[in-house]
C-alpha cells in the first residue's frame, strides 16, 4: 500500500491498529473484535472499529455497503467445554459479494500486512458469505480446530 501520510501520522495510525490488536488479547480488557479496513482511496488499512459485540460487525457486513466492503477482523472466543474454558482468536477476512476482481486479488497481497500485526490466531476464515461468518459457525470451526473436548457434552 502506498503511503500518503506524514512519520506523525504513520506513527499514530500504527500504535493505534496494535492497541487494538493488544486490547482483543487482553484477559482484562472487555474488547471482543478489531476490525480493520481500507481507507476511501484504499491506501491505507486501519482501524474501523473495536468493541464487545460482534453482531454489530455483522451489522455492518450485511448492511447497505456490505457488498463493497473488505474488511480483516480479528475476534476472541471463548470455547471449551464444562471442564476448560479458554480464549481463541480467529482471523476473519471479508470480502464482500460485490468487491471488483483486481481488489480482491490485491487483498490476497495486503493480507500480509494484516498478519505481520495480527500473528496469533486459532483459525482464518476468509468468505464474502454471511453466514458463514456468523458466531456459531466461527465458534464451530474453532472447537474443530481444537482437537479432543473431554466434557461430558453438556
Amino acid at each position: 500500500l502506498k503511503t500518503i501520510m506524514g512519520r506523525t501520522d504513520q506513527k499514530q495510525w500504527y500504535q493505534r491498529r496494535v492497541r487494538g490488536y493488544q486490547d482483543v488479547r487482553a484477559d482484562d480488557n472487555e474488547t471482543k473484535y478489531l476490525m480493520l479496513t481500507y481507507s476511501e482511496d484504499n491506501s491505507v488499512i486501519g482501524v474501523h472499529k473495536t468493541g464487545c459485540d460482534y453482531s454489530e460487525v455483522l451489522t455492518e457486513l450485511g448492511g447497505e455497503d456490505g457488498g463493497q466492503l473488505r474488511a480483516y477482523i480479528y475476534l476472541r472466543v471463548v470455547t471449551g467445554d464444562e471442564m476448560s474454558k479458554r480464549h481463541k482468536f480467529v482471523l476473519l477476512t471479508w470480502i464482500g459479494p460485490e468487491v471488483p476482481a483486481l481488489k480482491k486479488a490485491k487483498m490476497s497481497l495486503e493480507k500480509t500486512q494484516v498478519k505481520a500485526l495480527v500473528n496469533n490466531y486459532a483459525v482464518e476464515i476468509q468468505s464474502s458469505d454471511l453466514e458463514e461468518m456468523a458466531l456459531d459457525s466461527i465458534l464451530e470451526r474453532v472447537r474443530k480446530s481444537g482437537g479432543a473436548n473431554y466434557g461430558s457434552g453438556k
